[in-house]
C-alpha cells in the first residue's frame, strides 16, 4: 500500500481525504505533546516547592545529622555503709561518689564500667597530700570511716558497673569497702585493697575487662572475665613499669593484647636513650608482662585500637609547643615489634592530620575507631589566650588511616569546647561530646565572665564528610559548673579538670557518657568545688 501511494501520483480523492485526516491527527498529537510539555514546565516549580516543603518538615534518609533523645542523668553511688553526713559533702549528695576525670568502657553485651580519679584532698583531714602544705600535722589516708572526713569507700580508685544499660550502677566485683587508715590496707585481700589514684579501662575481643589503676609511682592491674562480672587472678598485680606515670591510657584487643601509653612528663633516665613525654608499653599475655618504656616523642596523646582487628592508633601533639600540628601513629600489626624509637617495629611514621594553633590547657587530641576501618581524631584549638574563643577541629579516615580528610572546624558556638571525645558505631555513626561554655548564653555577647554556665554537649553524624556539622545539643539540663569571680579574675578554665569519655552501644542505637559535675564549695580546697561523677544515655533518632 505504502509503495503504491508513493509511486502513483496524483492521489485520488479517498487518499486525499485520508491524508487530510492524518494531518489533523498529527497536528492534534503535536499540539497535545506541546501542551503536555508546557504543563510539565509549569509543574516543576510547584513540584520543587512540594519536595522542599516535605524535606524541611521530615527527616531525609540521606541527611547525615542524627538527633539524640536524652534520658535522665544519674550520679555514681557510694557504698551505703560508707556514707558520712558529717564529712563536708553538701546535703543530699552524701550518697554520691566524689571524683573527677571519668573513663568508661562497654562490653559486647552492653555492660558498662566507669572509673574516676579519687579526690586525694578528701582522703582524711590529715592525709598525706596536706603534708606539703602543713608538714607539722601529717597523717594517713582514710577510707569508709566516720569522723575521718573522707569520701573514699576503698583504697583503689572508683570502679562502678552497670548491667542494665546505665539505668542503675553499683561497684564492680571485689570492690567492697575497706574501712580504716592506709596502714591497715591488705594487698592480698580484695581488689579494692590496692591503693590507687586514677585509672583507665579497656575491653578485648573476648570481653575481658582490663582496669589499670595508677599509684603515680607504678600501676596495678585488675582483670575481669564474663563481660566484666568475674574478677580474675589475685588482686594488686603490679605492672612493674620503669617509669613513674601520671595519667594512664589503655587499649585492649585480640586475646589479651594490651597497649599502655604512660604519661611520664619527662624522659625516665632508666629507660631507653630516647626522649619524650609519652612512653609505650606492650603486652600479649593479658598484662602479666610488658615490653618496657619505648618513647613516642610529642605532646599530649591518647591511644585506641580495634578489638578484633590488628590496628592500633595514637593521636598526639607533634611537640610540647604552643603551636604545631596533630599527628597519628599507626600500627597495622597489634603494635608488635616495638623497639627503642617509634619508627621501629610495626609503628609507621606519624601522619599529620591537622594544624594546632595555640596550646589549650590539658588539650588532649582524642582518637577512636571502629572495626571496619573508620578512625577519627578531634582536638581543641586555642589561637588566642585560654579565655578567648576556642575552636574544635576534626579529621577522619575510612581506610584505617591510609588516607585522611582535610581537618575542619566543627564548633557550633562562640566560646569554649573543652575535651572533645569521639565514639564510633560499626555503622559509622560518629559522635562528638565536649564540655561547652557558650559566651553568648543568656543573650550576652561578652566572654569568660562570672555567672556563665558550663554544659555537657553531644551530637551524632552519619559517615561525616569534610565541613559536615554536628547537631550539638545539651545532654544534661543541669549546668556542670558556673564561672566564679575568682576564675574570671585568674582566667582559670580548669574547673572540670582534664577529660571525660563516651561509649556507643553494641547495636549502635545509643550513646553513653560518663562526666563530671561540680556541686557546692570544697571543704578542704580554696576556690574549688565538690566534684561528682554522673552518667547519661541518649537514644539515636534515626530517620
Amino acid at each position: 500500500m505504502e509503495g503504491d501511494i508513493q509511486g502513483s501520483p496524483p492521489f485520488d480523492d479517498n487518499v486525499k481525504e485520508r491524508r487530510k485526516f492524518e494531518d489533523i491527527v498529527e497536528f492534534l498529537i503535536l499540539d497535545t505533546a506541546l501542551a503536555f510539555i508546557v504543563i510539565l514546565l509549569l509543574a516543576v516549580p510547584l513540584y520543587s516547592w512540594i519536595v522542599n516543603d516535605v524535606t524541611e518538615s521530615s527527616p531525609d534518609a540521606d541527611e547525615p545529622s542524627i538527633q539524640i533523645s536524652w534520658g535522665e542523668s544519674v550520679f555514681m553511688p557510694r557504698h551505703e555503709e560508707c556514707i558520712d553526713p558529717n564529712n563536708g559533702q553538701d546535703p543530699g549528695y552524701e550518697g554520691f561518689g566524689v571524683g573527677y576525670e571519668p573513663s568508661i568502657s562497654i562490653t559486647s553485651d552492653g555492660s558498662m564500667y566507669i572509673t574516676a580519679h579519687k579526690d586525694l584532698r578528701w582522703g582524711g583531714e590529715d592525709s598525706p597530700v596536706p603534708i606539703i602544705l602543713d608538714p607539722d600535722d601529717p597523717g594517713p589516708w582514710w577510707a569508709c570511716t566516720d569522723g575521718a572526713d573522707t569520701t573514699w569507700d576503698y583504697w583503689a580508685s572508683w570502679f562502678w558497673a552497670s548491667s542494665d544499660g546505665g539505668a542503675t550502677w553499683d561497684h564492680g566485683d571485689q570492690f567492697a569497702p575497706t574501712p580504716g587508715n592506709m596502714l591497715l590496707a591488705n594487698y592480698a585481700g580484695g581488689a579494692s585493697e590496692c591503693l590507687g589514684d586514677e585509672g583507665d579501662i579497656s575491653v578485648d575481643a573476648y570481653d575481658v575487662v582490663y582496669y589499670l589503676d595508677t599509684t603515680l609511682e607504678d600501676n596495678w592491674w585488675h582483670r575481669f572475665s564474663d563481660n566484666g562480672t568475674s574478677y580474675e587472678d589475685g588482686p594488686c598485680q603490679r605492672m612493674n613499669t620503669m617509669a613513674a606515670d601520671d595519667r594512664p591510657w589503655v587499649a585492649a584487643q585480640g586475646d589479651g593484647i594490651i597497649h599502655y601509653l604512660g604519661n611520664s612528663g619527662a624522659s625516665p633516665p632508666e629507660c631507653s636513650g630516647d626522649s619524650g613525654r609519652y612512653w609505650y608499653y606492650h603486652s600479649e599475655d593479658g598484662g602479666a608482662s610488658f615490653s618496657q618504656c619505648y618513647s613516642m616523642p610529642g605532646g599530649w596523646s591518647t591511644i585506641s585500637s580495634q578489638r578484633a582487628g590488628p590496628y592500633v592508633f595514637v593521636a598526639q601533639e607533634n611537640a610540647d609547643t604552643d603551636s604545631g600540628y596533630v599527628h597519628v601513629r599507626i600500627s597495622e600489626d597489634y603494635g608488635r615489634g616495638t623497639g627503642p624509637g617509634p619508627g621501629d617495629g610495626t609503628w609507621q611514621d606519624p601522619v599529620e592530620v591537622g594544624p594546632r594553633n595555640g596550646n589549650c590547657p590539658e588539650g588532649y587530641p582524642v582518637v577512636n575507631n571502629n572495626e571496619k576501618g573508620t578512625v577519627a581524631v578531634a582536638w581543641a584549638d586555642c589561637p588566642g589566650s585560654d579565655t578567648d574563643p576556642w575552636k574544635m577541629r576534626f579529621a577522619i579516615s575510612y581506610d584505617n588511616g591510609s588516607n585522611w580528610s582535610d581537618s575542619w572546624e566543627v564548633q557550633s558556638f562562640r566560646g569554649i569546647s573543652m575535651y572533645p571525645f569521639i565514639s564510633i558505631t560499626e555503622g559509622d555513626v560518629v559522635t562528638l561530646a565536649f564540655y561547652g561554655l557558650d559566651y553568648d548564653q543568656w543573650g550576652g555577647d561578652d566572654g569568660y565572665v562570672e555567672g556563665k554556665e558550663w554544659f555537657l554537649y553531644a551530637g551524632a553524624v552519619q559517615s561525616p564528610q569534610v565541613n559536615d556539622t554536628w547537631p550539638f545539643t545539651i545532654a544534661d539540663p543541669e549546668p556542670l559548673h558556673t564561672i566564679t569571680a575568682y576564675e574570671e579574675s585568674q582566667g582559670d578554665v580548669h574547673a572540670l579538670h582534664d577529660f571525660f569519655e563516651t561509649v556507643t552501644s553494641p547495636d549502635g542505637t545509643w550513646l553513653g557518657i560518663a562526666y563530671q559535675v561540680n556541686v557546692g564549695q570544697h571543704p578542704f580546697e580554696e576556690n574549688e568545688e565538690q566534684r561528682y561523677i554522673k552518667f547519661v544515655r541518649g537514644e539515636f533518632d534515626h530517620p
